[in-house]
């Protein structure tokens, strides 16, 4: 009896002894537990406002994508006008130099037709001029002026006074 009256007292020492380091090891942990939930808050309300940050973010990058995708669409209609607008410039240029080298092949022929006929009619005043020197009459000058007259299409003493 005295043997297990010991064995009870030194279990019960032994208990209590295991029981203060229990309680030791629990404070313990529970205190580095509340250490962690605060580190752990801490951590979460910064990766959370780092979250709110990074949606405000997004949001602002995903509009300013909108106005951007808008800006872009608008500076190639404008681009594919001007090229457009351009493009009927070109051809109408293209046209315009068609048409005025056209003109100056035809004034380039007026020119040398006006040239021939006015050295044509020096040519025919000269010998009249020497025939009427020479005492001959100038009866026929009027008819070849009349002829000139309706070739140029009433028009002579135009081309004459120019």
């Amino acid at each position: 009896l005295k043997k297990l009256l010991d064995h009870l007292a030194a279990s019960r020492k032994n208990l209590e002894e295991h029981e203060i380091q229990a309680a030791y090891d629990y404070a313990n942990f529970k205190a580095q537990s509340e250490l962690e939930n605060v580190t752990l808050r801490a951590d979460h309300e910064r990766k959370s406002a780092y979250l709110a940050k990074l949606e405000i973010d997004l949001e602002v990058a995903r509009e300013n994508e909108d106005r951007t995708l808008v800006i872009r669409d608008d500076s190639q209609i404008n681009l594919d006008s001007a090229v457009q607008d351009l493009e009927i410039k070109r051809e109408f240029y293209a046209q315009e130099s068609a048409r005025v080298a056209e003109d100056l092949a035809v004034m380039e022929e007026v020119i040398n037709i006006f040239q021939s006929r006015v050295a044509n009619i020096q040519d025919v005043l000269s010998n009249r001029i020497d025939q009427y020197q020479d005492g001959q009459a100038l009866g026929g000058i009027s008819s070849q002026a009349a002829d000139l007259e309706k070739q140029w299409g009433g028009r002579l003493g135009d081309v004459v006074k120019a």
